[in-house]
């Protein structure tokens, strides 16, 4: 039982924690691409009209897909906490 403890402390400390997490991450940041680059794509298959007619103009397609899909900050390092 205790070698059980040891080794899952183990793989905490050697970082494999922070790796799963940056592939977890890596996934949400890949899926919000794909989802403003799907905003961009619709909104700009609209015509000039249809812009207008939901108060868009096409120079702000692109700050409305990125504003539509904030980045989601990172956890912060819980041993830096009142340091940084």
């Amino acid at each position: 039982m205790t070698t059980t403890t040891f080794v899952a402390n183990t793989f905490d400390l050697v970082g494999f924690a922070s790796i799963a997490n940056f592939f977890k991450n890596l996934g949400v940041e890949i899926e919000r691409r794909r989802n403003i680059k799907f905003t961009i794509k619709q909104l700009s298959a609209l015509s000039t009209r249809e812009l207008n007619d939901i108060g868009l103009s096409r120079g702000e397609i692109w700050d409305i897909a990125h504003s539509s899909y904030p980045k989601v900050k990172a956890a912060a390092n819980s041993n830096l906490e009142g340091w940084v």
